[in-house]
């Protein structure tokens, strides 16, 4: 019999949490988890600073990573994801195709397009490869085989320091969360 391979494990939301120690403890089984062989890293998913920090005074290890909410139109203030980075929990990304599917009146409009063309590729891919060159992990999904193809050129694509700075600058000018939205304040970009 072939030993299973150790998974990877997080915690879904820190929003079950009421105090920082029930996201100690949950931090703590987690660990646990790990420790016994059947995680091979752990980490947290939608955590905003507070809850990390709060989760790394009782940890032994810190999460590997944290998977929120991050695109152009929602690129997190007070430099949480660099905070991240330096501390080295890796940074990932889900609904990172915001800007071209659920917000496509925002003002990346004429520059996501443009960049595509110059690119000679997908809006998609675009958004991808600013997510990618920003040292975050895009998680994307789809069930339509010509969306793989379209998502794998992005890891083709060189997007120029001019056209990062463009993405980033004109998406900055316009919020759009899609999840969680009833644990944030309106336009509170953290």
């Amino acid at each position: 019999m072939t030993p299973l391979t150790p998974y990877r494990y997080l915690i879904h939301t820190p929003y079950f949490a009421q105090t920082e120690e029930d996201l100690q403890r949950a931090w703590k089984a987690m660990e646990g988890i790990q420790k016994s062989g059947k995680a091979r890293s752990i980490g947290v998913s939608n955590y905003m600073r507070p809850h990390i920090e709060a989760t790394l005074k009782g940890a032994t290890s810190p999460p590997v990573l944290n998977q929120i909410e991050y695109h152009a139109y929602l690129q997190h203030g007070d430099n949480y994801v660099a905070w991240l980075q330096e501390d080295d929990i890796q940074v990932g990304s889900f609904k990172g195709l915001t800007p071209a599917f659920r917000a496509p009146q925002g003002p990346l409009r004429e520059p996501l397009a443009r960049i595509a063309k110059a690119h000679g590729a997908t809006e998609a891919a675009v958004l991808i490869s600013w997510i990618i060159q920003n040292n975050v992990v895009a998680v994307t999904t789809t069930t339509k085989l010509e969306r793989l193809d379209e998502y794998a050129q992005a890891l083709k694509l060189k997007l120029t320091e001019d056209e990062m700075r463009e993405i980033t600058d004109v998406g900055a000018t316009y919020h759009f969360r899609t999840s969680f939205r009833d644990h944030f304040a309106e336009n509170d970009r953290s």
